[in-house]
Parts: C-alpha cells; sequence; structure tokens
C-alpha cells in the first residue's frame, strides 16, 4: 500500500527523481486537476532511465510529461467520433443483410434458426445470445422510449431499434454467428473477407471503448496484456512497412494499426482529413514540445514512422 502524499509532495519526489519542475504553480494546478496517477505515471515511460525505472532521465521536464498526456487525450479526442460513425455504419450493414432475410420481429428472428448452428459450439453462443437479447428488450422496454414504443403499439422489435442498446462488441458477436452467406455480404461490402471482417471491427471495438472511458491509447500496442492484432492486409505490403520472422514491425497492434482497420469503413476525403488531423497533432504540435528520444519513442510506439501518411493514398 501506497501512503497518501500531497500535491506538494508529489512535487517534491518527482524533482527528487530528476524531472525539473520550471513553473511551481503550473505543475501543482495539473496535479490537482488532472491526477498523478494519470499524468506521471500514464504518461512517464519514455522519460524513465534505463538503469532505474525510479529514476528519470537527466533533463527531462515535467512539461514533456504534461505534454505527452495532452496529446493522448487529443488523439483521443480526433479519434472517437470518426469510431462512432464507423460503429453506426457497420451496424447499419449488418442490420440490413440480416433484416431483409429474417424480418423485423423480434419473436421470430431472435429464433436459432436464423443464425449459424452447425456446430455445439455455435448453437451454445447462438443461444446465448438470444438469451441476452431477449433480456435486453425485458429489461429496457420501460425505460428506453423507441423499445418502449414499438413493444407497446406494436408488440416487437426491429433490430435497428434493438441495435441501439446493443454495444459495438455485441453487435460483431451477433456477425460472428451469423449465417455464412450473410457474412460474407457483410464483409464484401467493405472489400473483405468474413474472418478479416470481424478482426478489424474488433479492434476498432477496442479502440472505441478506450476513447469513451479516457484510457491511454497512443501506447496500446505496450498496454495490452493479451494483444489482439488485425490480420495481414494487401495494404501492408503497400506500405513498405519492415518486416522480419516475427512478421510486420508497425502497423499490427499500434495506432498505425488502428488507422489500417478504419480505412474500409471510411470515405477517402474523411479519412484523409483525419490522417492529416492526427500527423499535425504528433509531428507539428507534440514534435516541438518533446526532445528527440522521447519522440522517437512516441512515434516508434504508435507505429508512425517515416512515410506513414502514404496510408491515405493507398
Amino acid at each position: 500500500m501506497k501512503p497518501y502524499i500531497s500535491i506538494d509532495e508529489q512535487i517534491s519526489l518527482l524533482e527528487s527523481r530528476n524531472v525539473l519542475i520550471n513553473n511551481y504553480h503550473f505543475a501543482y494546478r495539473v496535479l490537482e486537476y488532472e491526477n498523478y496517477y494519470c499524468v506521471v505515471n500514464g504518461y512517464k515511460a519514455p522519460f524513465i532511465a534505463s538503469t532505474n525505472p525510479d529514476c528519470y532521465k537527466e533533463g527531462t521536464l515535467f512539461n514533456e510529461i504534461v505534454a505527452l498526456y495532452t496529446f493522448d487525450r487529443r488523439l483521443r479526442e480526433i479519434l472517437f467520433p470518426d469510431l462512432l460513425r464507423i460503429e453506426h455504419v457497420i451496424k447499419s450493414y449488418i442490420i440490413n443483410v440480416f433484416s431483409a432475410n429474417h424480418g423485423n420481429n423480434h419473436t421470430s428472428y431472435l429464433r436459432p434458426e436464423s443464425f449459424n448452428c452447425s456446430s455445439p459450439t455455435n448453437l451454445s453462443r447462438v443461444n446465448e445470445l438470444i438469451f441476452d437479447l431477449l433480456k435486453m428488450i425485458n429489461k429496457r422496454k420501460s425505460n428506453h422510449e423507441a423499445i418502449a414504443h414499438y413493444v407497446g403499439k406494436y408488440g416487437f422489435v426491429p433490430l435497428w431499434v434493438l441495435s441501439k442498446v446493443m454495444t459495438f462488441g455485441k453487435i460483431n458477436s451477433f456477425y460472428a454467428i451469423m449465417l455464412n452467406a450473410e457474412k460474407i455480404k457483410v464483409a464484401e461490402s467493405f472489400n473483405l473477407s468474413p474472418k478479416n471482417f470481424k478482426s478489424l471491427v474488433d479492434y476498432l471495438a477496442k479502440f472505441r471503448n478506450k476513447c469513451a472511458h479516457g484510457e491511454r491509447i497512443y501506447s496500446s500496442s505496450r498496454d495490452s496484456f493479451r494483444p489482439r492484432p488485425i490480420p495481414r492486409l494487401p495494404i501492408h505490403d503497400v506500405l513498405n512497412i519492415p518486416c522480419n520472422a516475427k512478421g510486420y514491425k508497425y502497423g499490427i497492434n499500434d495506432m498505425l494499426a488502428l488507422l489500417i482497420a478504419m480505412k474500409p469503413f471510411m470515405q477517402e476525403a474523411r479519412f484523409s482529413h483525419l490522417v492529416d488531423r492526427i500527423n499535425y497533432a504528433l509531428n507539428t504540435k507534440l514534435k516541438r514540445r518533446l526532445n528527440s528520444h522521447a519522440f522517437e519513442y512516441v512515434t516508434h510506439t504508435m507505429g508512425l514512422v517515416d512515410s506513414w501518411t502514404n496510408i491515405k493514398v493507398f
């Protein structure tokens, strides 16, 4: 158990560990408003001395740690609206394909025959999902306006209404047990195979939730206990990403991978604008506020090195 220490003591601790505090009042305000754990513990990695994990590299400024913290928050603000748009697009395609074949009455479409029950495992997943969705309808029919309206007036809930209370992860679980022909039709709308479609959506859902809950995202590849990388796609070869016996060095489980995962689901102009905004936040705003070693650590962690912005044109 670590004892509580005051903000003054937190600043003294940082100074004892080689962090330079140029403006005491600024440091106090940041730690008071933002929290020591979130700012310092969350963003100290590029600045820690290699020989002593309790000491910072010579010349480390408190302002640099804050700059990285601020950059990561800005990154979430840039990404989150487009991740929400992608979530909506993916839901729409799944709903349209499924509803065209199984109707809009949940008492009919929420049956095992509407899904792929070709194996005992699949059947178990189908039954579990159906149970969860029926339970969700029963729970929300009294406090969700649209669900209450459909249940009260028509006695059923269309999938496009039910999807409003389904998480991104839940809609991807729904996709996983759809009939194969329907899964193919959805995935082909984005020029993907069903397997790659689900992998990319899994990856997108993870980042969508991280953004929504204010979690650190620039270093997601290092944060994941059991990372689930995106699959190898043609764009990996086109971008000339360094590769060794273990696979690609970047673009598998990092920020570049997220952009690769987002690209099939976005209009070209909007995706290009997204890349430009991230590039500005990284190479114009953050670069001028970090020392070169820390900045290199950040760009390599994110996988945004060399000519990564070429992703816009491929």
